[in-house]
């Protein structure tokens, strides 16, 4: 569910975030569920994904904690992340349709940029926000921003916190990703569209949150390269039974212990366990763990 809802992101205006502190937030956006949930949050995803160290990881999950941004509990060795308030499940179809779900979509390669992450923060929220009132209403989105020069100034100087000559010098850094025009008084802001779209992967928004829980699962019990099929099945099967995964609160972890348990049923000693995945089982005991 690679979004943040509106009001969400909004709130970020207010709680002074650092440049990886937004880095950080825009990665958990890319493996949370519906619940705005991530399981199984290593540190080493965190260096791959947002370029920064180990530290600063853990640096980033305490600050957003104590600034009211997420929650996190340390499960072995990583981590369930919420991000608070970005609950999706309240919504159906019908609300996206209607167009009363309003939220920022990270799914797009404007947040995979190496320039975004090395912009200034207050600079990396107002590029979100003028990419959030461009894409409002995705796919066909708005053509251009419009809005008058003294009210843009007005506006961001106010929501950034930052002088009129500060936000004159961001107006160049937008060119980068904006082409913005200046005509009568109104500034036209549009959005090149190499960043507009989305993002490079084979797999939906649904099917990275899956395989998050599913990778976050093994990891916790061990298993070490699991069987490609098995692991496609189970997979398939947690994407189709999303809905019952999150209504039941599911811990999949959970499953694939007692899956496990199972199958080694016969082996008194654990350490000589065959950790390994068999979807028929999985399927059998995630049926009995929402009857």
């Amino acid at each position: 569910m690679q979004r943040i809802k509106l009001d969400v992101f909004q709130s970020l205006f207010d709680k002074n975030l650092t440049g990886k502190e937004i880095d950080f937030l825009i990665v958990l956006s890319f493996y949370q569920d519906k619940r705005g949930v991530v399981q199984g949050m290593h540190y080493r995803k965190m260096m791959a994904e947002a370029g920064m160290s180990a530290q600063s990881f853990y640096d980033c999950m305490r600050s957003l904690e104590e600034k009211g941004v997420v929650r996190a509990v340390g499960v072995h060795n990583d981590y369930d992340i919420t991000l608070v308030g970005n609950d999706f499940t309240i919504y159906n179809d019908e609300d996206y349709k209607q167009g009363r779900v309003k939220y920022l979509s990270t799914n797009c390669r404007l947040f995979r940029d190496c320039n975004f992450r090395r912009l200034k923060p207050k600079q990396k929220l107002l590029v979100m926000a003028l990419y959030q009132i461009q894409s409002a209403g995705a796919p066909n989105g708005v053509q251009s921003y419009r809005i008058g020069r003294e009210k843009f100034y007005q506006k961001y100087t106010r929501l950034l916190d930052v002088s009129c000559r500060t936000l004159q010098k961001y107006l160049k850094m937008l060119k980068l990703y904006f082409s913005i025009g200046l005509k009568d008084g109104i500034y036209y802001f549009t959005m090149r569209k190499n960043f507009l779209k989305r993002a490079e992967t084979s797999r939906t928004e649904k099917e990275i949150a899956m395989a998050q829980i599913l990778e976050a699962a093994c990891r916790r019990n061990k298993v070490k390269d699991p069987d490609p099929k098995e692991q496609k099945e189970i997979l398939q099967t947690l994407s189709y039974r999303e809905k019952d995964l999150l209504k039941y609160f599911v811990d999949v972890s959970t499953v694939i212990r007692q899956m496990i348990g199972i199958i080694n049923a016969a082996v008194l000693n654990p350490r000589k366990w065959k950790r390994r995945l068999k979807s028929s089982l999985f399927t059998k005991l995630f049926n009995e763990a929402i009857a």
